[in-house]
């Protein structure tokens, strides 16, 4: 019987190692996926133990991405009311579908003053606190203006438009302005957050507003959706890991483009309508707890920075109403803010920015 040749052993050996390397890689895929059906198993199991893994900032980042809040419903937390067929909701001051303000029949021949925005400009204060109160108590401004705050909380900038746009036919020649918390950009890309939103995509550079109709039985809109996450063994991994750039905070996050595509085109949209009507109107920009102290400008601040400049349209930073009002380099955001859990301005923030709002329009011969 002939003799296998070296050439024969080489081809048996190279057999044996492809063969080696497929069972390795199929046992190492089984294996994953065991593990991930068993990881899922306990995570959504009726298992005590497991609840300190029941948290969504383990698998998904709540400012770019649906799955954080279906995750959140999933794991026990109620999803909110919707009371508005377009904005998903709306507060009690707001009438829902004609989006009239409820105190508009204060005006009394005054040239209304309308405040747009997100919680910030809704305020977590007591009215007497939040710039309604503040701005119509003050004697000058009372004399010829009146305030009607049309902030909403949990509003992405989305809604705050779709609000500006629904509602600013009601008044005739207003003062405008328009405020957003800067994480309100990041709420563009949601189709929900705590209930279902309105959104829009970009079709060759236009808006288009999707999400609707609202779903009035937001349990139900929660249980026929369902995250769209491959792996929560492979995305716990990462956010463990790599959190600034799965956060969408790197600048070569396709999300990220997304936020500031949205963001110009609806800012954009605001701009050029209030310009077509002649209005006064100013821009307010809140700036949430991305930096303290002196650490750089979060990239959202620096996206607007560059836009504002770019249009030349009147703006006021919020927070620098607050930095100039101390010492420089002694700047302490609790000193701003309702208390360490809650980041909303308090009142004496409240004081700062209405001033600075103040002295915009005083200053453009608007009195």
């Amino acid at each position: 019987m002939p003799r296998p040749t070296a050439t024969t052993q080489k081809c048996r050996s190279g057999k044996s190692l492809a063969l080696n390397i497929v069972f390795a890689v199929l046992a190492v895929v089984v294996t994953g996926i065991a593990l991930e059906l068993l990881f899922r198993h306990l995570l959504f199991g009726p298992y005590p133990f497991m609840k300190e893994w029941r948290d969504p900032l383990l698998y998904a980042d709540g400012d770019s991405s649906d799955d954080y809040w279906l995750l959140r419903v999933r794991f026990g937390s109620p999803p909110a009311r919707r009371n508005d067929p377009l904005l998903g909701h709306v507060k009690t001051d707001i009438t829902s579908g004609t989006y009239t303000h409820r105190q508009a029949g204060n005006l009394n021949g005054r040239t209304p003053v309308l405040l747009y925005g997100d919680s910030f400009a809704e305020c977590a204060t007591p009215a007497r606190d939040c710039f309604e109160g503040l701005f119509n108590s003050n004697a000058r401004f009372a004399e010829k203006y009146y305030l009607l705050n049309y902030g909403v909380g949990a509003y992405g900038l989305d809604q705050i438009y779709l609000l500006y746009q629904n509602s600013i036919g009601h008044y005739d020649n207003p003062i405008v302005i328009f405020s957003f918390l800067d994480g309100d950009m990041d709420r563009c890309v949601l189709s929900l957050r705590e209930g279902q939103k309105p959104f829009f995509v970009l079709e060759d550079g236009r808006l288009q507003l999707r999400g609707l109709p609202i779903d009035f039985d937001p349990q139900g809109y929660f249980n026929r959706r369902r995250p769209r996450i491959f792996s929560y063994l492979l995305n716990l991994g990462l956010f463990k890991l790599f959190p600034f750039y799965f956060q969408a905070n790197s600048p070569f996050s396709c999300t990220r483009r997304a936020k500031e595509d949205l963001t110009r085109a609806l800012l954009q949209e605001v701009a050029a309508d209030l310009h077509k009507r002649k209005f006064r109107y100013v821009f307010v920009v809140f700036e949430g707890l991305h930096r303290t102290g002196q650490r750089p400008l979060n990239w959202r601040i620096r996206f607007l920075e560059g836009f504002f400049a770019e249009r030349r349209l009147p703006h006021i930073w919020a927070r620098q109403a607050l930095e100039d009002a101390v010492p420089s380099g002694s700047f302490l955001l609790r000193d701003f803010v309702i208390s360490d859990q809650d980041d909303h301005p308090n009142r004496r923030a409240n004081e700062l920015i209405a001033a600075r709002i103040l002295e915009w329009l005083y200053d453009n011969g608007t009195d």
